[in-house]
């Protein structure tokens, strides 16, 4: 897809993205280097209108909407012109404001601001000293907790917090340059060359650095001008580089599209639900003669009407209140067999690996599954803490829609659920292990709600596994995922089990080479596999012996896992590669009948 700077007339495209990044990397509130200029994605407001015609891009994903208490998502605009590589990929809908507003000349070190060259020059802005040399964007910029971003100050910055006194009222001549003969940020100098003053700039990178001299500004500039209302902020900004990881983390909130709304005729209904609400079975017939008869031709009115009805019932169901919720649902819906070839979630039970009957009560290969990505907002700083209306949450905004930006991904899975009495029998003799662990989430405010010796085991297992399947199932292990169910529901039924799937943006979804390693004879070699690799690290006995207040990882979360023999890329592990401990499986040092898979080895 193209972006298209919308504060300058004509508009000019920036650049190109694909559309799932503008949901899981690159979304409203992030700087994105093109070729020519850096850009800031605008506002999402324009994404979608009631007036679209374009129904295809509306996505309906019904425990998603109930959690984020939405009405529906809209995919990002798209443009499926025929010469496209990939259709529906491409678009020149999305809109970006030029950021920072503060430029630097390579050639002869000058700072400029663009609004300095206002009316003067248009398109690819050039040195107004070097004539020919283009400017590009400043590499530093400030940010604040609440999400607010501005242009570091250069200007109060090399004057100790105050204005230059040759030009008090024009910006002065200022350069950004190193010390002759270093190249590195702690020779990096801001100089006024009105007035001779020198600072160098690492101090401000530092959390303090501009807490006496500057304020945050409140500024978010990726909202239009008119929307722009800054409000006051008690937050100290903070200097970072642009493209720092910190900058911009985006917040995303995902579901599966479970029975029995990823049915056909499910997804076709609900996006006539508002318009059939309050009709009797009558009047919801003629409208669906007339509305709904040429998307669902070979269904009978009555079997439509039927479908309605129990929809209508199940939307009257208390709404998930938290992420808990969500899994429960997902969790009851991996452990029935759903095969019905129309809908977006189809699985096959399989039989359990014999060696693995006593520790294995289920697996199902997930064949096809429907994954919804939304985008609620973004942190800056820090990561997001769970909260669905805290202050750090950046909107994405001017105005709170009834939608939310989200992608549609399709793809397949394996659900392994482990024996309940066999969790149970392990969690009764590893409480005390894991106490310590506990403690830790506790004190540090880690956000997993699931947060037990439970979950330690089920995303130990994960990660093993998908590091196992990458060898053989021709999916690497980044672009496999996983999904966690280690609580006891609501509805009583406690939950011990793992999803491993792939997804991807295309509506096919992907090969079937992870579903093909669901069969017994596949998986038992998996196991055996991690098991075995489980048992060795190249950092033992260090990395083994990890426990108590010798933990690893962030916040002391893990124990006997790291890089070596565990962990995964980011893009594969749900909670930060925490919550890990391979101990868990096979037993640690004298002790080795304390692991969950002990009795297979």
């Amino acid at each position: 897809m193209a972006m298209r700077r919308i504060r300058h007339k004509p508009p000019k495209h920036l650049g190109e993205m694909r559309t799932s990044q503008l949901i899981t990397s690159y979304g409203v509130g992030a700087m994105v280097d093109f070729r020519d200029e850096t850009g800031i994605l605008a506002e999402a407001d324009k994404w979608y209108s009631p007036d679209d015609s374009d129904e295809e891009r509306v996505i309906r994903c019904h425990s998603l909407e109930k959690l984020l208490e939405k009405e529906f998502f809209v995919a990002p605009k798209w443009d499926p012109r025929q010469h496209a590589v990939y259709q529906k990929q491409r678009s020149r809908d999305i809109g970006a404001y030029r950021f920072p507003h503060m430029l630097y000349c390579p050639h002869c070190y000058r700072l400029v601001h663009d609004e300095t060259l206002a009316g003067r020059q248009s398109g690819e802005l050039k040195c107004p000293d070097c004539k020919d040399s283009r400017l590009v964007p400043s590499r530093f910029v400030v940010v604040c907790p609440h999400g607010h971003l501005d242009d570091f100050p250069y200007e109060i910055w090399v004057h100790h917090g105050e204005t230059c006194p040759v030009k008090k009222d024009k910006y002065p001549h200022l350069k950004l340059k190193n010390i002759e003969g270093r190249n590195n940020i702690g020779s990096l100098q801001v100089i006024c060359e009105d007035c001779n003053a020198i600072r160098g700039i690492q101090d401000a990178l530092t959390g303090s650095g501009l807490k006496s001299i500057y304020r945050c500004t409140g500024r978010r500039p990726w909202l239009s001008w008119e929307n722009d209302k800054r409000v006051p902020c008690s937050e100290d900004p903070v200097t970072r580089m642009r493209t720092a990881a910190g900058v911009y983390m985006p917040v995303n909130v995902s579901a599966l599209n479970i029975p029995p709304w990823s049915t056909r005729i499910s997804r076709v209904l609900q996006k006539h639900m508002t318009a059939l609400d309050g009709r009797s079975d009558e009047q919801a017939t003629d409208y669906i003669e007339k509305n709904l008869r040429r998307r669902l031709p070979d269904v009978s009115t009555d079997t439509i009407v039927a479908v309605w009805k129990h929809l209508a019932e199940k939307d009257q169901e208390e709404r998930p209140q938290n992420e808990q919720h969500l899994y429960e649902d997902e969790y009851l819906a991996l452990c029935d067999m759903a095969d019905d070839p129309d809908s977006d979630f189809c699985s096959l039970e399989k039989p359990v690996p014999t060696k693995y009957g006593e520790l294995i009560s289920k697996v199902f290969a997930v064949t096809r599954l429907t994954e919804v990505v939304a985008m609620l907002g973004f942190t800056r700083l820090h990561r997001w803490d769970g909260d669905y209306r805290s202050s750090a949450l950046a909107p994405i905004f001017s105005k709170v829609p009834e939608w939310l930006p989200a992608i549609e991904l399709h793809g397949e899975g394996i659900f392994i659920e482990l024996s309940e009495e066999a969790v149970q029998q392990w969690e009764q003799k590893n409480a005390a292990v894991y106490a310590a662990m506990m403690q830790n989430v506790k004190e540090n405010n880690f956000r997993c709600p699931n947060a037990s010796p439970r979950y330690v085991l089920l995303h130990t297992l994960s990660h093993l596994l998908i590091r196992a399947l990458a060898v053989n199932c021709g999916y690497q292990a980044a672009s496999m995922k996983e999904r966690i169910y280690a609580t006891y529901s609501s509805k009583g039924r406690a939950m011990s089990g793992i999803l491993i799937y792939t997804t991807a943006a295309d509506t096919e979804g992907s090969l079937g080479g992870l579903v093909s390693q669901a069969e017994p004879e596949y998986l038992e070699a998996h196991l055996d596999a991690l098991l075995d690799e489980a048992s060795w690290c190249s950092s033992d006995p260090l990395c083994l012996s990890s426990s108590g207040k010798n933990a690893q990882g962030l916040f002391g979360l893990n124990y006997a896992a790291c890089p070596q023999c565990t962990l995964l890329p980011e893009t594969s592990c749900t909670m930060r590669n925490s919550l890990l401990d391979r101990g868990a499986l096979i037993g640690r040092g004298q002790d080795s009948s304390s692991g969950f898979f002990s009795s297979v080895m």
